[in-house]
């Protein structure tokens, strides 16, 4: 739950930041533009940030309250999904500042590096329901 906790306080830093960098441009931030791809308008992108965050939470509380019920089945499509994710995101950054650094959806590198960040929640979370079912 720990690490759960703590990757989604990554994620929430960095949607905090976009938002602060939309609404006033904070000095000591990479500038609005650098969050963000581009491949969704920000209104959008903030709605499903929103539902992860909201979903993320969930998770966590029913951690704490023992009332995620643990299940192989989970693991595994959570291990497939986050698998999948994180390797295709890994790429993406890599290509990005490598091989297709000209190409502006694979050069933004912290969008990139936030995907991870989701990706080790999902994770993270295969491997509550592998250990405990």
């Amino acid at each position: 739950m720990l690490v759960l906790s703590a990757l989604l306080a990554a994620f929430l830093l960095r949607v905090l930041a976009q938002l602060m960098q939309f609404y006033s441009d904070v000095a000591w931030l990479p500038p609005f533009e650098a969050w963000a791809a581009g491949g969704l308008p920000y209104p959008l992108l903030v709605g499903l940030q929103i539902i992860i965050i909201t979903v993320a939470v969930d998770v966590i509380r029913k951690l704490a309250r023992n009332a995620l019920s643990p299940q192989r089945k989970w693991a595994i499509f959570f291990f497939a999904a986050g698998g999948l994710y994180f390797i295709a995101m890994a790429a993406r950054l890599v290509a990005g500042v490598t091989i297709l650094a000209d190409i502006p959806w694979f050069a933004a590198s912290l969008p990139s590096a936030f995907h991870l960040v989701l990706a080790g929640f999902i994770l993270t979370l295969g491997r509550y329901h592998w250990s405990n079912a």
